[in-house]
């Protein structure tokens, strides 16, 4: 009577614990699910790995103590279970050779395919793998996908892929790749990291439009990328080039597009030798908000769209302080992708102001340019810059965003650009402000 009462109290101790750790396994799952949306499901199969490891130790406990050898078989079959499961799951996740294959440049926002092969190295059969990416955190990526489960074979590549769209501009890199190993019963889970080659990714910022009023510079030449009287193809061929969206079809190229079979079209003079140049504050502290709607990001994008705007316009566009002279391209499409590869790594970590970097990279731009200067954080040095630029013949324009929008409580104190006397005071020293509207980005 004794031993049964103790049967049935082993029974219920091990059934509630059994209990516990299923329920514990499953909200485990449901956590990771919802910041890691992409990675492996397992809660249920280590329901399954509890419930079987439960019911062999209490046969076996069972089996001791009434002396039954056929309890004692049932238990030792399925204990010898488990352990083949998971001795299959441990080798499913050994011996793999990996390759992954990136697109070197992309846009924010938009979608990437990155194509992960897998080889075996050992002439065995597996079971199903997972391959889970492990991308770094501050691409801010959505949308991602999970890949789909496959059996490497020996000497023979099986290709899986995955796809997500980066939300935040830059050049990432990372190499850790976590695998997931099943049993063929999917018991037991078993996961191991392996480190590939390091690989890369451009990603470069979108043309954020930006429905704004540029002032003309009347009497410097360069009214005429907004006026309208630098536009036009000119007279003056330059060369050839690959057809970009937009384009006549009455300038293709046929002859270059019957022998080489892509679509190209010649490009002209515009006529037009006006120069804007951009300057774009990127000092510790400067780049307020979190994600896709930081200051720097916002930045980046209106100034992707505003080169674009004026390199159309067949004005030339410079970025001084952040750009080589010698590297910029005379051809307007080659020049727009220049100043996106720019843009992409560009990153507010440096101790020099804004207004520092103004005087030091007027000083390369000739009599009647204009400078666009995007500021989100007041730099009390910068009027008395702005009234040196005017003296020496450059306008300058202030596109000013309302740091106050954008801030976090990560964020440090500071003066947003938007300060009335700050914004004053920019106009009393001869520069332009222009206030930037703050538009959330999805």
């Amino acid at each position: 009577m004794l031993a049964a009462r103790f049967v049935a109290l082993a029974f219920v101790l091990i059934v509630l614990g059994a209990l516990y750790l299923g329920i514990r396994a499953i909200s485990r799952e449901q956590a990771e699910r919802k910041s890691t949306p992409y990675s492996v499901r397992r809660g249920m199969r280590g329901v399954a790995g509890v419930a079987l490891s439960t019911s062999s130790m209490f046969l076996l406990i069972v089996a001791v103590m009434l002396n039954s050898p056929p309890l004692f078989y049932m238990s030792t079959a399925l204990l010898s279970t488990l352990a083949v499961s998971r001795l299959q799951a441990f080798l499913s996740v050994r011996g793999l050779r990996f390759d992954r294959y990136v697109p070197e440049k992309a846009s924010v926002g938009e979608l990437i395919a990155v194509e992960l092969a897998v080889w075996s190295e050992r002439r065995i059969r597996r079971p199903l793998v997972t391959l889970v990416d492990q991308l770094p955190d501050r691409m801010a990526f959505r949308d991602r996908t999970s890949s789909l489960p496959l059996a490497p074979t020996y000497d023979v590549p099986m290709r899986t892929q995955y796809l997500f769209r980066p939300m935040r501009r830059g050049r990432f890199r990372w190499k850790s790749l976590k695998v997931y190993g099943t049993d063929a019963l999917g018991l037991t889970t078993v996961t191991r990291n392996y480190d590939l080659e390091q690989c890369e990714i451009l990603v470069v910022p979108n043309a954020l439009p930006l429905d704004i009023d540029l002032p003309g510079a009347a009497g410097f030449g360069i009214s005429e990328a907004e006026t309208g009287l630098s536009r036009g193809s000119g007279l003056e061929p330059r060369g050839i080039r690959e057809y970009a969206h937009g384009d006549s079809m009455r300038y293709v190229h046929w002859p270059t597009v019957a022998r080489t079979g892509q679509l190209v079209v010649k490009e002209f003079e515009t006529g037009s030798h006006s120069t804007v140049a951009f300057f774009i504050q990127r000092s510790r502290g400067s780049d307020i908000g979190s994600g896709a709607n930081s200051t720097i990001e916002h930045i980046c994008s209106h100034c992707a769209y505003l080169s674009d705007r004026m390199l159309r316009n067949g004005a030339g566009v410079v970025m001084p302080t952040i750009e080589s002279a010698s590297n910029v391209s005379s051809s307007p499409h080659e020049r727009a992708q220049e100043i996106l590869v720019a843009l992409a790594s560009l990153e507010a970590d440096i101790s020099e102001t804004i207004s520092s970097e103004l005087l030091r990279g007027a000083a390369k731009l000739p009599y009647g340019s204009r400078a666009y200067v995007f500021i989100s954080v007041a730099d009390p040095a910068l009027p008395s810059a702005i009234r040196t630029l005017c003296s020496n013949g450059v306008s300058v324009a202030c596109l000013l965003y309302d740091s106050e929008k954008y801030k976090s409580k990560q964020n440090p104190s500071f003066v947003s650009a938007m300060d009335h006397a700050f914004m004053d005071q920019i106009t009393s020293a001869g520069g332009t402000v222009i206030a930037v509207p703050f538009v959330v980005v999805e």
